[in-house]
């Protein structure tokens, strides 16, 4: 089993396509598959749109998140992730 950060592309200027399906087959590898709200988010993230990502409960966010900051690594941008500690 491989860490994500060893499905980061050798190129920093990497294409979108190829980032996309670098983290698709690391879930993949894990038996996950991502939603339709998760794929579609990540195609605008790799592309390097702004996002906002409002879906219930349960639904995948922080896999998102996770290929939110796995995008940022390609490009070598710092990210912070920060979560509510109680629900709202």
């Amino acid at each position: 089993m491989s860490l994500l950060v060893d499905r980061l592309p050798e190129d920093i200027d990497a294409d979108p396509d190829a980032i996309f399906d670098a983290f698709v087959a690391w879930n993949s590898e894990r038996g996950l598959t991502l939603y339709p709200a998760q794929e579609e988010a990540l195609i605008e993230v790799v592309s390097g749109s702004n996002l906002i990502l409002a879906t219930p409960t349960g639904s995948g966010k922080s896999l998102v998140a996770a290929g939110a900051h796995f995008a940022a690594l390609t490009r070598d941008v710092r990210t912070f992730y920060t979560a509510p500690i109680k629900a709202l």
